[in-house]
C-alpha cells in the first residue's frame, strides 16, 4: 500500500443507540440511500476512533482507518498534525439523529478525563476531553448550559415541590447567594437528593399530575411529560428547570466545551468533536450515570448560549471554535467549482446533498472523502446543488 496525493473515500458505520431513529423516514439510512429498518439509526461516525473506526479504500483494497493513519501518519496526518496529535486524526465526525433524548451530560477536561480513565477505566475507557460542535441539518431540541440565575430562582418559585424536594434551607443560601458557588450548591444538592428512595418518584408525579390538569401548559411543562414518557422517573425530569431550552433551525450551531451541562432532545445534525468518546451522565439514560462526577466537574456558566457560526462568502459558512482539534465549514455550491488549501494537513470531507468531483473523484449524498495532508491543492465540483461539511485543523 502507498499514500498518494489524491483523496480517498471512507466507509463509514452506523451505531445503533436506543433513541435513533427507525423505519423508513430514519435519517441516516436515508442520508447513506438505503431503506431503514425498525432499529435505531443513531449516529454516523466518520474517522479513526477505536471504538468504531472507518474505513479507506486504497488501491481498490479496503483497510482500517486508524491503522492505515498510524502506519502512515505523515502522509495521511501531515507532520505538525502527527506530532500534536500522536499520529491520529484529532477530529471525529458524526451524523446524530436522535429521536428521543440522549442523556444529560458533560465532558471532562483533559486533566479530568485521564484522572477518570486512570481511576475508573471501565465507566470511562478513554482518557481524551470532547469538546464539541452540533450544526443542525432540519431542526434540534436541546437542553444547553445553565439558564440565567433570575430564571431558575423563578422556577423554583413557581413549582413549590421542586423547592421542598431541594429543601428550604439550602433555596435560602441560593437565594443569598446567586453566584456560581451557590448555583453548584444548589443543583449539587438537588441531584444527590435524587438518590434518596422514593424522594424523586414523589416529586415527579405530583408535578406530572399537575401539568397534565392544566389546559395551557409551558414550554417546559410541554418537554417535562414528554420526557416523562420516554424516561419515567428520571433526576433529568428536574434538571430540565435548571437548563436552556435550546431550539435550533438548520444551519445553526452551538458549542459545548468541557464542563457545560448539555443534551439533545430530537433533531439531526452533524457533529464535531476532539477524537473522544468521553461522557459523563446524570440523567435520561440507561447507562452508567455518575452524579458526583458530573456534579463535580460542571462549570456552572450560566446565562443565554450563544451560536457559533459566520458566513465568510456566498458559499462558506465556518464554524470556528475554541477547540484545537478541528474547525468545520459548511460549503454549498450551486453548479461551480471552488478551490481549497490543505496547508499539507488531513482533511475529511462529508457531503449531505447532491452529488461533487474533488479532483476527478465523484461521490454522492452521504459519502466521504479523507483528504491526505500529501494533496496541497483540491477542487470541488458541482452541476447541481450541493452541501458539504468540511472538517479542518486549525493551525
Amino acid at each position: 500500500m502507498r499514500i498518494k496525493a489524491e483523496p480517498y473515500k471512507l466507509i463509514n458505520h452506523i451505531q445503533n443507540y436506543e433513541w435513533g431513529t427507525r423505519g423508513k423516514d430514519a435519517f441516516i439510512p436515508n442520508l447513506l440511500g438505503f431503506e431503514g429498518e425498525e432499529k435505531p439509526y443513531a449516529e454516523l461516525w466518520i474517522g479513526g476512533h477505536p471504538n468504531l473506526s472507518s474505513e479507506i479504500i486504497v488501491g481498490g483494497e479496503i483497510y482500517n482507518l486508524k491503522d492505515t493513519v498510524e502506519q502512515y501518519p505523515n502522509e495521511i496526518l501531515g507532520e505538525t498534525v502527527a506530532i500534536r496529535f500522536g499520529n491520529k486524526i484529532p477530529f471525529l465526525l458524526k451524523v446524530l439523529s436522535a429521536n428521543q433524548a440522549l442523556s444529560i451530560q458533560t465532558h471532562p477536561n483533559k486533566k479530568e478525563a485521564i484522572e477518570l480513565h486512570k481511576n475508573e477505566s471501565k465507566n470511562y475507557p478513554d482518557d481524551n476531553h470532547k469538546p464539541e460542535i452540533a450544526i443542525t441539518l432540519d431542526s434540534l431540541s436541546s437542553l444547553v448550559g445553565f439558564r440565567p440565575l433570575d430564571e431558575i430562582e423563578n422556577n423554583i418559585k413557581m413549582y413549590p415541590q421542586l423547592k421542598e424536594f431541594i429543601g428550604d434551607k439550602r433555596v435560602e443560601e441560593y437565594l443569598q447567594n446567586k453566584t456560581k458557588s451557590g448555583l453548584k450548591n444548589l443543583f449539587s444538592h438537588m441531584m444527590h437528593n435524587s438518590t434518596e428512595n422514593g424522594k424523586l418518584e414523589k416529586v415527579i408525579k405530583i408535578l406530572k399530575i399537575s401539568f397534565e390538569q392544566k389546559s395551557e401548559r409551558s414550554q417546559d411543562e410541554k418537554l417535562f411529560l414528554s420526557l416523562f414518557e420516554q424516561h419515567g422517573v428520571d433526576v433529568g425530569l428536574l434538571v430540565l428547570f435548571f437548563l436552556n431550552v435550546v431550539n435550533l433551525k438548520s444551519g445553526e450551531a452551538i458549542y459545548t466545551p468541557a464542563g457545560i451541562p448539555h443534551a439533545y432532545l430530537e433533531g439531526n445534525i452533524v457533529e464535531c468533536m476532539a477524537n473522544s468518546d468521553n461522557v459523563v451522565r446524570a440523567g435520561l439514560s440507561p447507562k452508567f450515570k455518575d452524579i458526583t462526577q458530573l456534579t463535580n466537574i460542571l462549570t456552572y456558566q450560566f446565562g443565554k448560549p450563544e451560536l457559533i457560526g459566520k458566513e465568510l462568502n456566498k458559499n462558506i459558512h465556518e464554524y470556528k471554535v475554541s477547540a484545537e482539534e478541528f474547525r468545520v465549514d459548511k460549503v454549498t455550491l450551486n453548479s461551480e467549482s471552488i478551490d481549497f488549501n490543505t496547508d499539507n494537513q488531513i482533511e475529511i470531507i462529508l457531503l449531505t446533498e447532491g452529488e461533487i468531483t474533488c479532483n476527478n473523484f465523484s461521490i454522492q449524498k452521504g459519502e466521504s472523502l479523507l483528504i491526505p495532508a500529501l494533496l496541497d491543492n483540491y477542487t470541488v465540483t458541482s452541476k447541481s446543488k450541493a452541501v458539504l461539511f468540511r472538517v479542518v485543523v486549525p493551525h
